[in-house]
């Protein structure tokens, strides 16, 4: 029994030191860099060790207003994909054999070809003359060409579109995870099909909802590409400010200081959303 233990443990050393190296090393740089100094004419920081550059941010009331943008965008992306994706999830569930296999193929298609990819054929789809549009006009719905690109409108339909399979997903995984015999059982007592699903299935599955609330809404905190290319810089968020402070203006203090409370705040959302009724974990079932 010892020696099971101790083969598992040393299959763990590979992935710790790999997430040693990707996270904990790069986080604790972050963190050294952000009480540095900037020098004028120098690239690298230096001491003397420093808070400026966190007290700059609450200080200049551009960056609050950065950070209520981004969680203004998180909470209405997160939202829109609860709607649009537990219809889907649903669905996706109650199908069968080749249909169900062509509908999770299309579900996790765009996590596999990547975020840039996905958002740069959205910009040619919402640019003034793009399909959208066109749709948009020979449908009656609009009369001329209407501005995507460089809105708020954009950016969200952007970020719906990238971070909805997360969504349809975990939902999933909560409908499939209800027993067979709770809803053979809502049959028996005479539950018709929307009964079944607002008594039965809706109410079992709100864990699965929350979670994947959670999830797309910490995704779109961390969010860069997709506000930056569709916003077409009009549109600031966190991920956008730091890449501006790190890689235009060079200001890598300020950056760090920027990218941990970024960090501060997805914990903090994490932590509020374990604190959720069945996501920290499962309720016990009670019998009887």
């Amino acid at each position: 029994m010892k020696k099971s233990v101790n083969k598992a443990n040393a299959l763990l050393i590979p992935l710790t030191l790999v997430f040693v190296l990707l996270f904990i090393i790069p986080f604790f740089v972050l963190f050294y860099y952000s009480f540095l100094t900037r020098s004028s004419g120098q690239v690298v920081p230096s001491t003397p060790y420093t808070v400026s550059s966190y007290l700059r941010f609450f200080e200049d009331s551009y960056y609050p207003r950065v950070v209520g943008r981004t969680l203004w965008l998180s909470l209405l992306t997160a939202g829109i994909c609860v709607v649009l994706g537990y219809p889907v999830a649903y669905y996706i569930t109650k199908a069968r054999g080749y249909w169900k296999t062509v509908l999770m193929v299309v579900v996790i298609l765009p996590l596999v070809s990547g975020v840039i990819t996905q958002t740069l054929g959205l910009y040619g789809m919402l640019t003034s003359y793009g399909p959208v549009n066109n749709f948009l006009m020979w449908a009656g719905i609009l009369k001329e060409p209407v501005e995507f690109l460089g809105t708020t409108t954009g950016v969200v339909i952007g970020l719906t579109q990238g971070f909805l399979p997360y969504m349809i997903l975990t939902v999933m995984n909560a409908i499939q995870a209800i027993p067979d015999n709770v809803l053979e059982a809502a049959d028996n007592l005479g539950a018709n099909g929307v009964q079944r699903f607002f008594l039965i299935t809706l109410p079992l599955s709100k864990t699965g909802v929350a979670a994947g609330f959670v999830l797309v809404f910490g995704c779109c905190l961390n969010s860069y590409t997709t506000p930056l290319l569709l916003g077409r810089g009009k549109i600031s968020v966190i991920g956008t400010a730091i890449y501006q402070q790190a890689m235009e203006l060079y200001n890598w203090p300020f950056a760090s200081a920027i990218a941990m409370i970024l960090i501060a705040l997805v914990l903090v959302v994490f932590a509020l959303g374990n604190t959720l009724p069945g996501v920290g974990g499962r309720k016990k079932a009670v019998s009887g």
